[in-house]
């Protein structure tokens, strides 16, 4: 039975979605999906209008949303779960908190690609070839605001950031507590890594992307808050001891 995950290998949802098939041993394919021109073959395998990655094809079953695709992984994969009984409350809240603070990532990233040439010819398709990425650029941008207009990105994204990213950020210092980030607490108990730290640790890329991550240069320093990154540098050392110890 064939397995394909659509995703755009530089959101932070795609990373969840990923992550949680790996976590579990599930074997897929990747497609990576281009904005505008594979919309109407994302619809296709949606069977839907509103389609958008990740989205699992397993078989003749589809999965859309990262949450979905981790609980579909843990319930056809292997391994540690990542949903441990009776915190699925707590679990919905910090899959909800990733959520948010993607969303103003996203716009965050928006506003700084309209202006970056350099990261529009980034994310242009790869079979497009080196030499005349940089001419296509503004086909990327087109794209840019496609996404935007496709998922109602706010056009305020500093308020967004201040407003709504910031106290998330508080808010996860706060439920990691006294424990030191470098050693990689958890956030709901001592010893279980769980999908919220999963989460919270790949979104941490809306502050700065983790070495290593699929990006080029000009994206990276688009997605960078420069000034969260120097606030929370505790939350970024967590998200990289995380990372090393269950990616």
């Amino acid at each position: 039975m064939r397995r394909t995950l659509y995703g755009l290998s530089q959101s932070p949802w795609t990373e969840r979605a990923r992550w949680a098939l790996e976590h579990h041993g599930v074997a897929y394919t990747y497609h990576e999906h281009v904005p505008m021109l594979g919309e109407v073959l994302l619809r296709r395998k949606a069977r839907t209008k509103k389609a958008s990655v990740p989205l699992l094809a397993d078989g003749d079953t589809i999965v859309m949303g990262s949450f979905e695709i981790a609980k579909h992984a843990e319930r056809i994969g292997r391994g540690a779960p990542l949903f441990p009984r009776d915190m699925d409350t707590q679990i919905a809240h910090w899959a909800d908190v990733a959520e948010r603070m993607t969303r103003v990532g996203r716009a965050w990233l928006m506003k700084r690609l309209v202006n970056s040439k350099a990261a529009q010819a980034e994310s242009l398709p790869s079979f497009i070839p080196g030499g005349v990425r940089a001419a296509f650029a503004p086909t990327a941008g087109m794209a840019v605001r496609f996404l935007a207009k496709k998922y109602d990105v706010p056009e305020d994204a500093e308020a967004e950031v201040e407003h709504t990213l910031r106290p998330l950020l508080l808010e996860l210092r706060a439920a990691l507590g006294k424990a030191s980030p470098g050693k990689g607490a958890y956030i709901l108990a001592p010893s279980a890594f769980s999908f919220a730290d999963l989460a919270m640790a790949a979104t941490m890329q809306v502050v700065r992307p983790r070495e290593g991550a699929p990006l080029g240069p000009a994206t990276r320093e688009a997605w960078t808050n420069e000034r969260l990154a120097e606030e929370f540098a505790d939350l970024l050392e967590w998200r990289d001891a995380i990372y090393a110890k269950h990616r």
